[in-house]
């Protein structure tokens, strides 16, 4: 089940890096524990079933129920000028994510603008 990326790591030495790694043994997860919110690999979660019987667990063909991997959601959160920073905010002006560098840079011309921080929402004038 590796990709062209993992088995060529893998031949030169370097560490195999997961999409999804087994919350016990840092394996490849090949599972979801959905009352856990963890993954496990083939051999781990006999130990977790063992345990937690009546937990619903979700195997690599339901990925679909399976959360965003740490990484992909890293990505996402990435502000796309500025690589360093994580975006935070929305300007309903210009109908943008921003991050705070952006915000200086980008929506200091604006009179009135809306952002949206974590849920809440607050007014800022410039």
């Amino acid at each position: 089940m590796a990709s062209n990326l993992e088995s060529s790591l893998s031949t030169k030495g370097s560490d195999t890096i997961w999409d999804f790694s087994c919350e016990a043994c840092k394996n490849e997860a090949q599972f979801y524990c959905e009352g856990c919110s963890k993954c496990y690999c083939e051999n781990c979660v006999i130990l977790h079933n063992q345990l937690f019987n009546s937990h619903s667990l979700f195997g690599r063909e339901q990925m679909e129920k399976w959360p965003i991997a740490k990484s992909t959601l890293d990505i996402l959160e990435q502000c796309g000028e500025h690589s360093d920073e994580k975006i935070k905010l929305f300007c309903e002006d210009h109908s943008q994510l921003c991050c705070v560098i952006c915000v200086v840079q980008h929506h200091r011309q604006v009179k009135c603008n809306q952002l949206f921080c974590g849920g809440y929402s607050n007014n800022y004038v410039f």
